[in-house]
């Protein structure tokens, strides 16, 4: 098992500087840019590749190293689907499980693999928490309804406001009324 602590270790045939330097050198680019993707910082720091440019395994140990001294938070392709190694971690992260109680247009983004909206859900709730994920804020009813993802049940309906993080609460509520009759 690799220490967390350390850099993971770049392929000696790809690159021709170890995991510090590379690291290193994508701090300053940082610095010097605001921000990066893999394929410009290999075109600008095209010294540190041996080969021409990025092929996968390259752009995954690139990513890797970015994720492990958190220089990720500044890449432009963060969580952008199949350009984010942390993207495909979604996946992993998300289970049904933890999904089953959610609101069913939730339910129905997880069948249909709307990885972004479950997770935005999930994490609104506190009931993930994915490394350097930013939620962009709870998804409404109406959104839902428009993506085709709503299908109201009894909680639903009982809900105050048409919100999804109001699922919870018009479920107990509904519980409770249940039980007082």
């Amino acid at each position: 098992m690799r220490d967390e602590t350390s850099s993971p270790n770049l392929d000696k045939t790809l690159w021709t500087e170890n995991s510090e330097i590379v690291a290193q050198e994508l701090r300053q680019f940082i610095q010097e840019f605001g921000s990066f993707t893999p394929e410009l910082f290999v075109q600008i720091k095209f010294h540190l590749l041996r080969g021409s440019g990025l092929a996968k395994q390259s752009r995954d140990e690139l990513c890797e190293l970015s994720i492990q001294t958190k220089t990720c938070l500044k890449c432009d392709f963060l969580y952008v689907a199949k350009k984010c190694l942390l993207w495909y971690k979604l996946f992993k992260i998300v289970q049904w499980k933890t999904v089953e109680r959610a609101p069913p247009c939730i339910r129905m983004a997880f069948a249909k693999k709307s990885i972004k909206t479950v997770t935005n859900y999930l994490t609104k709730t506190n009931l993930i928490d994915a490394p350097f994920y930013r939620a962009r804020g709870s998804t409404s009813c109406n959104v839902m309804r428009r993506w085709g993802y709503c299908q109201p049940n009894e909680y639903c309906r009982a809900m105050e406001k048409e919100n999804t993080l109001e699922y919870n609460a018009a479920r107990e509520r509904v519980k409770k009324s249940r039980n007082l009759r």
